[in-house]
């Protein structure tokens, strides 16, 4: 009996394309960056098929910059080889007669800085182990881009440089995913500069990142521990009211004890926020591996840590809560006598 691949084959020759168009529909915008914008979407096929997928189009007042675009075409080559549970896939990239643009999977939920936002508008705070969790499935993610090769079986040398609480995903399903990686560098996929650009967001920024130097993966790590730290604490101690003071605070003023900040941070949490976030990469964690195995002992060595599922119960509790305060400020509305 003829396989399946044995009939496929009498279809169609190994290795020749098969051409087929995409159309997308577009819903709301999601989010804006320095280099596009992303919309949610509704990729559309033959027969009523359908698919919720990000698009990420190009910001027109930029698409005219060739270096931009050559970075966004980057971009999508590089992150279509990451294929991680913790990071966002992407699925393909597609051009128009007037856009450029990045498929990318669509993860419903909320990024952390809406997270932090909606509970305190609520009054109310992430508790510790989900924010150490969260930040464990970042790091890793981060582990993994750091290690990955080129075809030829060399590091790509892979820095995210602004893996901020905008660019942590976390799903309605519990699922906690890294996105953005619009300002990474990798051997081969993105436009060569010589010195490092100061892109990002200056707040979850390396001191070697905001000030200029060359730069490692122990940049992510230093990030990694901002992120954490801002999840802790609700608020990111690094943030200043200009961008001398958050260079200021990031590069030279001491370090607040977290302990005193939240006393749900312990003495062992707060070692790992300490080396997380060592000014001198020499002494900072030597990569995101190292923080992430010191966060998995701290989850889960002494006591039953957080999971995906219990994560989960916790965003769909959450959002259940956050809808029956829509209804009753809806109803509230209603009641309203007309003026």
């Amino acid at each position: 009996m003829a396989s399946f691949v044995d009939l496929i084959r009498g279809l169609v020759d190994d290795g020749e394309e098969l051409k087929a168009s995409a159309r997308f529909r577009l819903g709301r915008l999601v989010a804006k960056g320095g280099m596009g914008v992303v919309y949610e979407a509704e990729q559309i096929g033959a027969y009523g098929f359908s698919k919720k997928v990000a698009l990420k189009l190009i910001e027109p007042s930029t698409s005219g910059q060739s270096e931009v675009v050559k970075a966004f075409i980057g971009e999508a080559r590089l992150v279509a080889r990451l294929v991680h549970p913790n990071i966002a896939q992407v699925y393909n990239l597609g051009r128009t007669s007037n856009h450029i643009f990045i498929v990318m999977e669509f993860v419903h939920g909320l990024n952390c800085q809406e997270l932090l936002a909606r509970l305190a508008s609520q009054g109310a705070r992430l508790p510790r182990d989900f924010a150490v969790y969260i930040v464990h499935r970042i790091l890793r993610g981060l582990s993994y881009a750091h290690r990955l090769t080129g075809d030829d079986g060399k590091p790509l040398g892979l820095v995210h440089r602004d893996a901020h609480l905008r660019n942590i995903l976390v799903s309605f399903e519990g699922d906690v995913k890294l996105t953005d990686f619009g300002i990474a560098r990798a051997r081969g996929f993105l436009p060569k500069e010589s010195p490092d650009v100061i892109v990002g967001r200056p707040d979850f920024m390396s001191p070697e990142q905001i000030t200029g130097k060359p730069l490692d993966l122990r940049s992510d790590v230093f990030t990694a521990g901002v992120a954490l730290a801002t999840l802790l604490l609700n608020q990111n101690p690094f943030a200043g009211e200009s961008l001398d003071d958050t260079r200021h605070r990031i590069t030279e003023a001491p370090l607040p004890n977290f302990a005193t900040l939240d006393g749900r941070i312990d003495s062992e949490l707060h070692d790992i926020l300490r080396r997380a976030l060592e000014r001198d990469p020499e002494q900072r964690y030597a990569s995101a591996e190292a923080m992430m195995n010191d966060v998995e002992r701290y989850l889960f060595i002494n006591r039953v840590g957080p999971n995906t599922e219990s994560l989960r119960r916790f965003m769909q509790d959450f959002q259940r809560s956050v809808d029956d305060d829509t209804r009753v400020l809806n109803r509230a509305d209603l009641d309203v006598p007309p003026l």
